[in-house]
């Protein structure tokens, strides 16, 4: 996935030409897409490449919901050009590598190295990484359940009280229970504070 919509045909081109094991199963330009499409759909990707300068929810940001849900998809970042501290926020987002994206056989190395379950100097395994996203959530009083996740990226999507509930199949009375647990266990104050706490994993 990838903020630029040429930048993005050009790397299916790429994917499809120099790495013949590899199907490419969507595009976007939406962190919020591709966080539905990595931990909602039938058929969830093996890699995902992301844009660390997405637009709306960044690819940072992405990463990291992706990464706390899952041990198994790998992530590598990507970036137009060098940035002075975007390896170590690719690192901290729970990625397994960074490239720049203006050289083909750079990336299609990467692409391979994180397919295969290796990760790129100083990078730490998709499985490292979601054990240090979760326990980053700061659970000094307990770490979220199942359902506390579901409901914060609910909300993330700003969704409403009466939508959550809904999409859950639960009564507002029980939501309000959780919100008050998830509050609790993320020392915010109010349910905004959660939900920036819960992106940004402080």
């Amino acid at each position: 996935m990838n903020a630029d919509a040429l930048a993005m045909r050009t790397l299916r081109e790429i994917i499809a030409d120099m790495v013949a094991e590899a199907h490419v199963l969507w595009t976007e330009s939406s962190g919020r897409e591709a966080v539905e499409h990595c931990l909602r759909d039938h058929r969830k990707p093996d890699l995902v490449l992301i844009d660390l300068l997405l637009q709306g929810l960044k690819g940072a940001d992405t990463c990291l919901l992706i990464r706390r849900k899952s041990a198994r998809i790998k992530l590598l970042a990507t970036q137009t050009f060098p940035m002075g501290d975007s390896r170590s926020i690719a690192i901290r987002a729970g990625a397994q590598g960074l490239v720049c994206k203006d050289d083909d056989g750079v990336i299609v190395g990467a692409l391979r190295t994180v397919a295969s379950g290796g990760v790129m100097p100083g990078f730490p395994t998709a499985e490292e990484a979601h054990h240090r996203a979760v326990e980053r959530l700061g659970m000094a009083d307990g770490r979220l359940t199942v359902k506390e996740m579901e409901i914060l990226d609910l909300m993330v999507d700003d969704v409403a009280s009466a939508g959550i509930c809904a999409s859950l199949g639960i009564t507002p009375g029980t939501l309000r229970r959780h919100l008050q647990s998830i509050r609790g266990k993320l020392h915010a104050g109010n349910n905004v504070q959660a939900v920036l706490t819960w992106l940004k994993g402080e």
